[in-house]
């Protein structure tokens, strides 16, 4: 049985060795890096989940009352592929925030647009897949808080203006298609808010966190 179960793993291991053989150059070519590079549009949805402290109506500080709210986003991307590695520079409009509590009844949203620029590091496996890391720095262009629903109140000069975060993910390419999908999720360092508000329901600290699920399109290269 040893046996059978060896010679069943070497061939395995044979027919892996004998197909990479196939699809990598030679010993003297295999030096020369065969660089490409394409660039294309991204969209996708934003999964928020912020840590969010808060004032209640007694004027006390809650922590961590941040719930999850969905947003969107979308742009452009540009990949330089060194085969194995790549560096994927990326800009696009995000949708983040989150609803959050101070009572039992009232709920409220803290809303945040910014324009996120990822300077990711990829590398590539298996052929159609890849894992990515790197920064990600948030420019903010809009931020408001609505109350229980109501008409937002424009809280922009209240928050910092640059949000740095951490993005880890995995990704698929299909370059028969050329498209690219991608699962990331980003972990913010930075504390949002700079000024807080004195009332109850004013938001006191927020950093930021999502799970984003992205696809992208190729439109040249």
């Amino acid at each position: 049985m040893k046996k059978l179960l060896f010679l069943a793993a070497l061939m395995f291991v044979s027919d892996i060795i004998e197909a990479q053989s196939r699809k990598r150059p030679s010993s003297r070519s295999r030096s020369q890096v065969n660089v490409t590079s394409e660039y294309g549009i991204m969209g996708g949805i934003n999964f928020n989940g912020p840590k969010i402290n808060a004032l209640n109506t007694g004027g006390n500080e809650l922590s961590d009352v941040g719930e999850g709210n969905f947003g969107f986003h979308i742009g452009l991307y540009s990949t330089i592929d060194f085969e194995l590695f790549a560096i994927q520079p990326e800009v696009y409009f995000s949708q983040q925030g989150g609803k959050f509590k101070v009572n039992a009844t009232q709920e409220n949203e803290f809303k945040l647009s910014l324009i996120q620029i990822p300077l990711l590091g990829r590398y590539n496996f298996l052929e159609y897949f890849h894992v990515l890391a790197g920064p990600q720095f948030g420019i903010p262009i809009q931020a408001e808080v609505s109350f229980s629903g109501g008409t937002g109140i424009d809280v922009k000069d209240q928050i910092k203006g640059l949000d740095v975060s951490a993005v880890i993910g995995i990704g698929v390419t299909i370059p028969e298609y050329k498209v690219n999908g991608s699962l990331r999720w980003s972990k913010g360092f930075t504390e949002m808010i700079e000024e807080p508000g004195t009332t109850s329901g004013s938001v006191t600290s927020l950093k930021n966190s999502m799970i984003q699920i992205s696809a992208s399109y190729v439109i040249g290269g």
